[in-house]
Order: structure tokens, then sequence, then C-alpha cells
């Protein structure tokens, strides 16, 4: 063979591996999130691969108070949020714009939630809160919005109650120390006051939540979410990688260790936890419609917004 025949074969073989294209690296997004037990979906596809797999690396960024998520959205310090349902139809009356790509735990969940008193405090009902100070995680928030709802529903006008924005790692010092006379909790907070014997459930505020309603969502910018279309269906994908592992009981303690590491609680305390396993990926307008419903009738929105317009895509 000559050197010319040589050396064509070899700018032939050069010329053809150029053109495979090389393996394009995973989209990178920040996810801004509360500790709680929600997200877990989200937490097992990203240490067990999952996302990788769906060509994402999502940074996780841990946030006290959930109304900031909101904020970082529209400054582009994250780009996928997980704010409450509330605090999204809030956030679309100031004219931020905000979608739900993709949904988490719908209810009933299995997680525990309730009111909480100390033990002592004397107050056994929801009436027996009037002129109280109650914590909850997030004035505005489904918490707060629930345990107004919840008051009302038992007999008592929730103006005639003190509402005090506490974050769920206070809680329990807060009731201990009867900063407050009474805290609305959920899991992993709740579980941990009511097993260190801190706090009694005088009620469970989510017992009046119709079901399929979502306590959390996934949620980008309405320009994110249209410029992303693939990045949304990957998570999703993702997702439901994740949810068919959560349910495998061989999964558990894998499962229990992600929620740990991701909601920052000692493996002991997580190890205790009932697991969610009631799942919605695709987001469903009957997911929001509770939520547009209560925050109309407490004053915190005035407008009433097709809940199908808050879903993208």
């Amino acid at each position: 063979m000559s050197f010319l025949t040589k050396t064509s074969l070899v700018a032939i073989t050069l010329a053809g591996l150029a053109t495979v294209p090389a393996e394009a690296a995973p989209q990178k997004i920040t996810f801004m999130y509360t500790a709680v037990g929600q997200f877990v979906g989200l937490y097992v596809a990203k240490d067990q691969g999952m996302l990788e797999k769906h060509g994402l690396d999502i940074e996780m960024t841990l946030t006290t108070n959930g109304s900031l998520i909101s904020a970082a959205l529209v400054a582009d310090t994250a780009q996928l949020g997980g704010p409450t349902p509330t605090v999204l139809l809030q956030a679309n009356e100031q004219g931020l714009d905000l979608v739900a790509v993709a949904d988490a735990e719908v209810y009933p969940v299995s997680s525990g939630s309730g009111v909480l008193t100390p033990a002592d405090s004397g107050i056994k009902s929801a009436k027996d809160l009037e002129g109280k100070r109650v914590g909850v995680p997030g004035i505005g928030g489904i918490i707060d919005v629930l345990t107004r709802k919840w008051v009302q529903t038992n007999g008592l006008d929730y103006h005639k109650v003190n509402w005090v924005e506490i974050g769920f790692p206070q809680m329990a010092e807060a009731l201990r120390s009867h900063l407050v006379d009474a805290a609305a909790a959920t899991d992993p907070f709740y579980s941990r006051i009511c097993n260190d014997n801190i706090g009694v459930d005088i009620g469970n505020y989510a017992a009046i939540i119709p079901a399929g309603t979502s306590p959390v969502n996934f949620v980008a910018t309405r320009a994110w979410a249209t410029k992303n279309l693939d990045a949304i269906k990957a998570l999703q994908a993702a997702l439901d990688d994740a949810i068919v592992y959560i349910k495998d009981p061989a999964n558990d303690q894998s499962v229990r260790a992600s929620l740990a590491k991701y909601t920052k609680l000692p493996p002991a305390v997580a190890a205790t936890l009932a697991l969610p396993k009631n799942f919605e990926t695709p987001m469903k307008p009957e997911a929001l419609k509770f939520w547009i419903d209560v925050s109309r009738e407490q004053g915190l929105i005035k407008y009433n917004p097709d809940p199908k317009s808050l879903i993208y895509p």
C-alpha cells in the first residue's frame, strides 16, 4: 500500500470519527426546596442515577422558608423550586408567572401532620385556641391556610387566633419553651415532636383536604419551562423511575437514607417515618382547585385562575 493510500485512509478514518457526536453533558439545574418528605422521588432519583440517566444534573438547595423560592426562580438562581400551591397562586397574582411542571405526592398523604400543643397547655380542641399563639411554618403557605380552615371548620373564627410564623426546625423548642401555645407541623418534624413527647396532637388539619390535591409541586417560571420542555419531560421520566424504586420494599433502607440526606434528618428519625406512596407525576388541574377556592375564601388572592393555566405543559 502506498504512503498516499495510507494517508488517505487515516484521513477518512479521522473524518469519520469527527462526525460521531460526543455524548451530551447533563443539563445543570438548581432545585430549591424545603425539607419535606413529598420530594423523596427527586431525592431518590438523584442518588440512584435516574436523573443522570435522563440527562439531568440537579443541584439541591435547601431553604427553611418556602416564600423565598418564588424570588429565586424569577432571579434564575434556581430554575426549579418546590413551593406550596398557595405560594404559587400568590406569586402569580403578583405577576411572577410561575407554572407547575410536575407533581409529587398527593393527598391523602402517608406522612403525619397535625396541630400540636404542649402536654400541660390545657388545650384540647380547635375552640381552645382562641386568643392563643399558633405557630405555622409560613404565613400564606398551605399549612397556615389549612390550619385556619380547620379551626373555622371546628367552630372558631380563625381571626381570633394569633398566628405567628415559625420554621419547622424551631417548632419543637418553641413548644417546649411555650413561645407558642400550639404549632401546625408535618413530617418529619411532626413525628419527631410527638415521639420526643414535646407535643400532643389535638387534630389533623389535613383531614379536610380532598383526595388528589397537591401539598407541593415542582415549579418553574413559564419562560424557563417553555424553553426547556425536554428537561421537564426528563424530570417527569426520572420521577416515574424513582416511584417504581420507592414502592419496592427491598429498597426501603436506601430510600430512607436519601430522605435523611436531603431533609438533614438524623437517620434514626428518618427510619421511623411513613414513606410517601401516593404519587402523581404529571400535574392535574384538580390538584390545585382546592387551593384556589380556599385562598380566595381567606383573601390571599382576588383573581380566580383556571387551574389548567397554572400547569405546563
